[in-house]
């Protein structure tokens, strides 16, 4: 039986603090948001090191490949896929990032699975993106709910209780949760007239990742998502609807979000990580050292002591059955709105 997940040997005594995982599904990113994220990452110098056996996961009737037509015959063929990748953020500060679109079974061996790769990397803390339709108005800061496994006071806390069709991060989060890992899952709110446009939601995107540097993660480039926010801020507030009652419930949005008191965060609500003069000056060196090459060429380097022992069978899982309930996609079945209480 086929193995679920394959990791390239140069990469097998790679130690990484942080994994940042980005899947996709139009379905549920509202606005597009974690598409617009893996954009920003693919500007970022990475190299695949790892990838999940996509015929497993796959029912390639509701994610169907594409395929590229040129002068009369077939020219490429793209699969969806799920790849882990080793990337270096803008302060040459390398970083797993795990990608691709979200798998439609085994749902449960792959989130045991990602377990396994944050031991094996010796991850100490993993973070994820989500996005949400929600009644804010896009005049106001983009506000997030911010969940950990690890709750120490540093991030609000929405009070109550609600239900949501979950993802495989969320998955992943529980399993993760139940073995003592640390993760932070960044859960955008996009205005629900956005949700589902054409364009994506550009300020949610630039938002997600702006906290993800500031709750201690890689820092991602910023320039094109500002500019692109600041663009589509623009012309959506040239938007003549005329006959329409836009303007009403705009300004009743408004006013919900100015008197809310639920406990959403924003970025000017986010308070930064101040790293060290020592941490700094080990970012400084690292960076010049990585210029003109591969984040895997650190695999060069000694390697400390402190790294965790690897167990010989963690990545041989052919002898794990299928999720009995085989998470299964159905065109337009499944739904990503999150109910609010």
């Amino acid at each position: 039986m086929a193995e679920i997940f394959h990791l390239d040997e140069i990469a097998k005594d790679l130690q990484v603090d942080t994994l940042v995982i980005n899947f996709r599904d139009s379905l549920v990113d509202a606005g597009n948001t974690c598409q617009t994220i893996n954009a920003t990452v693919e500007t970022l110098e990475g190299e695949s090191i790892g990838r999940f056996n996509s015929d497993l996961l796959y029912d390639y009737r509701a994610q169907r490949p594409i395929v590229t037509y040129g002068d009369g015959r077939l020219r490429d063929i793209l699969m969806p896929e799920m790849i882990l990748a080793l990337c270096t953020d803008v302060h040459g500060k390398n970083f797993l990032y795990l990608t691709g679109e979200e798998p439609d079974f085994r749902w449960n061996e792959i989130a045991s699975t990602i377990v396994k790769i944050v031991k094996h990397f010796n991850v100490q803390t993993t973070f994820s993106f989500a996005a949400m339709p929600a009644p804010v108005p896009h005049t106001r800061p983009v506000d997030m709910l911010i969940r950990s496994t690890k709750p120490d006071g540093q991030y609000p806390v929405v009070k109550g209780m609600a239900q949501h069709h979950g993802e495989l991060t969320d998955v992943f989060e529980f399993k993760a949760e139940e073995e003592g890992l640390a993760v932070v899952n960044i859960r955008v709110r996009v205005p629900f007239y956005l949700a589902r446009g054409d364009d994506p939601f550009f300020a949610g995107a630039l938002a997600a990742v702006k906290m993800l540097a500031t709750c201690g993660g890689p820092t991602f480039p910023l320039g094109d998502l500002e500019q692109l926010e600041d663009a589509q801020r623009k012309a959506i507030s040239q938007l003549q609807l005329e006959g329409s009652d836009f303007a009403e419930v705009l300004a009743k949005l408004e006013e919900d979000y100015d008197t809310s008191g639920v406990g959403y965060i924003t970025n000017d609500d986010a308070t930064p990580t101040i790293p060290s003069s020592e941490e700094i000056g080990d970012a400084v060196e690292q960076f010049l050292a990585l210029q003109n090459s591969s984040p895997l060429d650190l695999l060069n380097k000694p390697k400390q002591d402190n790294h965790v022992p690897k167990d010989p069978t963690l990545f041989d899982l052919s002898s794990r059955h299928a999720d009995s309930d085989h998470e299964q996609r159905q065109d337009g079945a499944h739904d990503g709105e999150e109910t609010e209480e």
